[in-house]
């Protein structure tokens, strides 16, 4: 029995006679397995007429499922690109756009479809991007072409990857498919790591790394084509006082105005750099074609610096003063790189500050000599004060009568190879060293323990003592000083510290103070080579004077120079009208003490009086018994 076409079929078979009589014999099982596989081979082709409608339209549900499924996923794949995609032609039409970051753009996308990429970015971009094409037309694949657009008023970068699409159908037009990725954070971040590694972080200017860099190419550049170049090397002088005195915020306002003059000064193609604190470099390309003419061009070009550099600056309303000190090298010179000419300007620079700063010097090949000898001595005083080769001497100073009523502590240093070395040679070394801190107080000491020892001997002798600015600008100076007088229980008021005008050029009003909270100890001032430098009336009488010191330039030509006999004169005048002591140096003649004594001068010192001698042969003199 089947139910086919809605009806349910009732089938009966039976053999006939002739079939049943012809197998009788050989048995039905057989018979009957093979109908009843029969029966059912037709069963099972009979279900799949059937049901193939069914199953034709479930295959095909799962097969569109399927495809939805894979089609939202490469949907959501393309969503989560950031890039801009396109698919353009050779010659760049835009034949497709799509990106999730349409709301970059300028404009809709639709509006890019049909057109060329040259009708949509400018010039210079739609160039590189033909070339890009091209190169993926030729090879397949191309990347790393970027570009640039201003969109919504705000600069964009990009980088293109173009690949080609192949076509199914021979002799097509060849598309690509290209991917503009926005590399805008990307470029800010190289633009500031630039920035970080050869700028400086102050002024904006160059630093050394940039600097040696554009050395680099300079002294290439002048190799190759016969042109002299030319270093500046810059140091602003006393900007470490300014910098102390006012704080590192006017320090640093002072070094943004002096790096916006040097830029002004700068002809094309040169180069200005901060090396770092107070120092800056001035790289000037192609100066002259010989040594000689490039010479006075770069003299020429420093002096315009210097000039610069000496007008005022105006910070938070008020005016500061600096100078710069200015070293000079040319090259290209036979076998010397970059460093060696760095080296060699600032080398130059020192010198021009060792004379007097607010100079130019060129280097010399015998400056480097000399700054090798400066390391060497530097480090002999550094030992020499251990080793007992630092010793104080004193030279005396006489009344009117020529009796001695004190003298001047001077520092001596013998070394064992180089024999007496002057003052004036190792003195400034101490200064820039810093040295001349633990050596200005050990001559203090010196001074309080002799004036103690002459106190006992019942003399009542003044001894002066030379104070440096970097010595007296010390924060604890004062203390230093009380200590010292206690400790040796000297009479303060028989303690004179020397000092020279220049400490009064920088901070006044500070240095007043100062002097102010000294004299409350009991101690006197006087200060030292009056005339020389920054001398003042103004100062004279609010300074808590004692003593002013002719300096022995103006005294030598005494009394026969007319000149120097009045400077004298007028010194002494002033200091008697101010009710200050006066000292005259380098007295060596006796005309010259009559005159002075004649004038109403009430110290004299010299070698006519005594040259300096060691302390212990002096006060071993003062002291024994007569």
């Amino acid at each position: 029995m089947l139910e086919l076409g809605g009806r349910r079929w009732v089938l009966q078979m039976s053999p006939l006679p002739a079939f049943a009589a012809r197998f009788q014999d050989e048995g039905h099982h057989p018979v009957a397995l093979m109908g009843t596989v029969l029966s059912l081979l037709l069963a099972w082709f009979t279900w799949l007429l059937a049901t193939g409608r069914e199953r034709a339209v479930a295959l095909a549900r799962d097969m569109t499922a399927e495809l939805r499924a894979t089609r939202d996923d490469l949907e959501s794949t393309l969503n989560a690109i950031p890039d801009l995609l396109f698919e353009v032609g050779l010659d760049g039409c835009i034949y497709h756009y799509r990106s999730a970051r349409s709301e970059a753009l300028a404009v809709p996308p639709e509006m890019f479809l049909g057109r060329l990429l040259r009708d949509v970015v400018p010039p210079e971009a739609a160039a590189g991007c033909h070339a890009a094409l091209e190169a993926a037309h030729r090879t397949g694949y191309s990347a790393g072409h970027q570009y640039r657009l201003e969109l919504q008023g705000a600069t964009h970068w990009f980088e293109l990857s173009i690949a080609r699409k192949e076509s199914a159908t021979p002799g097509d037009e060849p598309r690509f498919i290209t991917l503009s990725r926005d590399i805008t954070e990307r470029k800010q971040a190289e633009a500031r790591t630039h920035q970080l590694a050869y700028f400086d972080a102050l002024t904006g200017l160059p630093n050394r790394r940039m600097l040696l860099d554009r050395m680099e190419h300079a002294l290439r550049s002048a190799q190759q084509t016969a042109q002299v170049g030319a270093v500046l090397y810059i140091d602003l002088d006393n900007f470490k006082q300014i910098n102390d005195a006012r704080g590192h915020t006017l320090g640093d306002t002072l070094l943004m105005q002096v790096a916006q003059r040097l830029t002004q000064q700068l002809r094309p193609g040169d180069t200005v750099a901060r090396l770092g604190g107070d120092e800056f470099v001035v790289l000037a390309h192609n100066v002259a074609t010989d040594m000689e003419a490039a010479g006075r061009q770069a003299l020429l070009v420093a002096e315009e610096i210097r000039t610069a550099l000496e007008a005022p600056y105006t910070i938070d309303t008020h005016l500061y003063s600096t100078t710069g000190s200015i070293g000079i090298t040319l090259f290209p010179k036979r076998g010397e790189g970059v460093e060696d000419l760095l080296r060699e300007a600032d080398t130059a620079m020192y010198r021009a500050k060792d004379l007097d700063r607010n100079r130019i010097r060129f280097y010399e090949a015998a400056m480097q000599a000399d700054v090798q000898e400066r390391l060497a001595l530097e480090q002999d005083l550094k030992k020499a004060h251990a080793l007992g080769q630092l010793a104080a001497f004193v030279q005396s100073q006489v009344d009117a009568s020529g009796t001695v009523v004190g003298g001047e502590l001077l520092m001596r240093w013998e070394h064992p190879v180089r024999g007496n070395v002057p003052p004036g040679r190792f003195i400034p070394i101490a200064e820039a060293s810093g040295l001349i801190l633990r050596m200005g107080d050990w001559m203090i000491q010196q001074a309080c323990e002799t004036l103690a020892r002459l106190q006992v001997a019942g003399r009542e002798l003044s001894l002066s003592v030379n104070v440096s600015e970097r010595q007296f600008r010390q924060d604890d100076f004062v203390e230093r000083v009380r200590h010292m007088l206690a400790h040796t229980g000297a009479h303060p008021a028989n303690l004179i510290l020397e000092v020279t005008e220049s400490l009064l050029i920088e901070d006044l009003d500070d240095t007043i103070a100062r002097m102010t909270e000294i004299v409350g100890l009991g101690v006197r001032f006087s200060i030292d080579d009056f005339g020389t430098g920054y001398s003042s009336l103004a100062y004279l009488k609010r300074l808590p004077l004692y003593e002013l010191k002719i300096d022995k330039s103006f005294v030598e030509d005494t009394p026969d120079d007319p000149s120097d006999t009045a400077i004298v004169q007028s010194i002494i005048s002033v200091a008697s009208h101010l009710n200050l002591r006066v000292v005259a140096e380098g007295v060596e003649t006796r005309a010259q003490a009559d005159f002075l004594v004649a004038s109403q001068c009430d110290c004299l010192q010299g070698y006519l009086f005594g040259r300096p001698e060691p302390l212990a042969v002096w006060l071993g003199r003062l002291t024994s018994p007569q």
